[in-house]
């Protein structure tokens, strides 16, 4: 009789012990919106210069890739919403010349594509 006990109370306690769930108090955040302004072509002169992108990022992560080297930006990476200047030198070359900024965003959002046309 008491095996059968024994066994029953163990049953018990293992099926407690199973139904009992992790997750019921822990918190997942909900991805914020993300934007980055301007989101279109831009266009420079021979002389260059600079282009703001205005970052709306709320509780994400966000980091800056440029596909060549002589378009650079003054942050890589950041969280939350933020300012990034894109600094554009003076095109020396005899043709126009094109960068892409990708601005990632965590979370599996959608990138932001930034084309640059510089004229020669």
């Amino acid at each position: 009789m008491k095996n059968v006990i024994y066994f029953s109370l163990c049953i018990m306690i293992g099926i407690i012990a199973l139904s009992c769930d992790n997750n019921d108090s822990a918190y997942y955040p909900v991805p914020s919106d993300f934007s980055v302004s301007p989101n279109t072509e831009q266009s420079l002169g021979v002389d260059g210069g600079t282009i703001k992108l205005i970052i709306s990022a709320g509780n994400l992560g966000w980091w800056i890739e440029s596909s060549v080297d002589w378009c650079k930006s003054s942050q890589k990476y950041g969280s939350g919403d933020g300012e990034v200047i894109i600094t554009v030198p003076k095109n020396t070359t005899a043709s126009e010349r094109e960068a892409i900024i990708t601005v990632n965003p965590t979370f599996k959002k959608k990138p932001v594509i930034i084309k640059i046309k510089q004229q020669c």
